[in-house]
């Protein structure tokens, strides 16, 4: 409660490049006219932790996260963003795992799962709506 500073919010999202407004503004009488970018029909999955300066340790993968992509984001990405003292707040979603445990208590820091909530009162879910838009 005194230092609010110390908590780290870190959360997933997927995106996909089929993710296009289906609507647009064109002259009157004249068609709208858009593309997918790439044109390529893949979905990549976003992982990032919200603390109180903004986004830090963003990765995006090709694929769905697992134990093994989580334990590796942790280890390579997140750990060397944390001081002594910090608390990673997240969600179930990610598999439980010891060694991710085990990286972040090395670094004095650690983690606190959520039970399911409303996503709508989650400020990094706030942040991923932007970016999605």
């Amino acid at each position: 409660r005194e230092e609010p500073e110390r908590l780290v919010l870190l959360d997933e999202t997927a995106t996909t490049t089929k993710m296009t407004r289906l609507r647009g503004r064109a002259k009157r009488g004249q068609r709208f006219k858009a593309t997918a970018p790439l044109g390529h029909w893949g979905s990549r999955t976003f992982i990032t932790a919200l603390c109180g300066d903004g986004l830090t340790a963003p990765w995006i993968i090709k694929t769905a996260m697992s134990r093994t992509l989580f334990e590796t984001y942790v280890e390579t990405q997140l750990a060397p963003t944390l001081r002594p003292g910090d608390v990673v707040i997240l969600d179930n979603r990610p598999a439980k795992s010891e060694k991710a445990k085990a990286v972040l208590k090395e670094r004095g820091a650690w983690f606190l799962f959520l039970p399911p909530s409303n996503p709508d009162i989650n400020l990094i879910e706030m942040a991923f709506a932007k970016l999605k838009a």
